[in-house]
Formats: C-alpha cells, sequence, structure tokens
C-alpha cells in the first residue's frame, strides 16, 4: 500500500491494528499517526521484536487490511 493511502485510511487500519495488537494504546496509536516507521518502531518495543520481525509483521497486516479493501470495493 502507497503510504498516502495508509495514511488516508489511517482510521480504518487503526481499527485493525488494534485487533491484532492489543497492548497498543490510544496513545501508542496517536502517535503511529499512519506511519509505517512509526509502527514499525512501536513493535519494536512494545513487544520485543527485532527489527525484520517487526517489519514482517506490519507488512503481514498491511496487506491483510488492503486485501480486505479490494473485497468491499
Amino acid at each position: 500500500m502507497h503510504p498516502d493511502v495508509l495514511r488516508a485510511k489511517w482510521k480504518q487500519f487503526r481499527n485493525e491494528l488494534n485487533q491484532e495488537w492489543s497492548e497498543l494504546s490510544s496513545d501508542d496509536l496517536d502517535g503511529i499517526d499512519g506511519k509505517r516507521d512509526n509502527l514499525v518502531y512501536l513493535l519494536e518495543n512494545r513487544y520485543g521484536y527485532a527489527h525484520r520481525r517487526a517489519e514482517r509483521e506490519v507488512e503481514r497486516v498491511v496487506s491483510q487490511f488492503e486485501e480486505k479493501l479490494r473485497r468491499a470495493s
């Protein structure tokens, strides 16, 4: 997903993140602000993921979200 699209769909994607990573607080999600790098950093710190794992997890969830958007349109 193009980063601008992620930001444009941030409110919807935020719900996906809440379901996937329940330890992320509202403040955490506010700090991400639709930026993939912010989410990667947060997963590294909150869940102890290595950088590569955090990137893979973000990519997986983003891909699932994109697929939901495609099916809905």
